[in-house]
């Protein structure tokens, strides 16, 4: 029987420095490990997986950590009646107390503008019965999921990514890439990096050459896939920091 049964309480003190270690994985198996391995899953958690829905509604793995859902295929039809493909068609969490030999799993729909992307399955140790976390802390699991799929998981899958591997960026040519990153204009950059505002468009052109890009946006994006980005956007750090309130 699924359900959202009443959960634990919720700790904020733990939340802040929880996220930042989950924010600097360098991809997207290794925020799976961070995540099975940290003060959210209160030692409950045994297994962490991420699953792409592809053009063919199939949710296909493309990383994950730990014991594997028993029931999980190579992959997973969007239709079928498992835990990971319903929390993508109802787009809410699911929480399955009874799974197959007793194995609980939690289930989190990766939405990006409400469409769904794929999903995040939690596989609990076999004695959770109830909801082991605060339901405050799904939201934000599903935000962070989100992230990791679209900016590591994805870009590891396609491969083109990897084509351009950044090695060729100079210390400052990545501080440049953090701070546009950040979104600081040139002029912003060049008061930060005590150069002129030409020496840092200069530099900005050998950046897009290097990582193979048109743009700043594009260039923040891979600079993030590509692990030279460790800090998280503002505008999404801002939105998990609103759910915790």
């Amino acid at each position: 029987m699924m359900t959202t049964a009443q959960s634990p309480g919720f700790d904020f003190a733990a939340i802040e420095s929880v996220l930042d270690t989950l924010l600097k994985s360098d991809n997207a198996s290794e925020f799976c490990r961070a995540l099975v391995h940290s003060e959210l899953s209160n030692a409950n958690v045994q297994g962490c997986h991420m699953y792409l829905l592809d053009n063919s509604s199939q949710l296909l793995p493309v990383a994950g950590y730990g014991m594997v859902y028993s029931s999980e295929a190579p992959e997973i039809s969007a239709w079928d009646e498992t835990p990971i493909a319903i929390s993508v068609r109802t787009k809410t969490f699911v929480f399955d107390g009874h799974g197959p030999a007793n194995q609980p799993v939690i289930a989190i729909p990766l939405l990006r503008d409400s469409v769904p992307l794929g999903s995040l399955c939690l596989v609990l140790v076999d004695t959770v019965r109830d909801l082991p976390m605060h339901e405050k802390l799904i939201p934000i699991l599903g935000k962070l999921g989100t992230y990791c799929l679209t900016n590591m998981a994805i870009a590891t899958t396609k491969g083109g990514l990897r084509e351009a591997s950044g090695e060729d960026l100079t210390s400052r040519q990545i501080r440049i890439l953090d701070f546009m990153a950040e979104g600081l204009v040139n002029a912003e950059i060049a008061t930060k990096l005590l150069v002129s505002e030409s020496t840092v468009r200069q530099e900005t052109v050998r950046i897009y050459r290097a990582l193979g890009v048109p743009n700043r946006t594009e260039a923040a994006k891979k600079g993030r896939a590509l692990g030279l980005i460790k800090r998280p956007p503002a505008r999404l750090v801002e939105e998990l920091r609103q759910l915790t309130t």
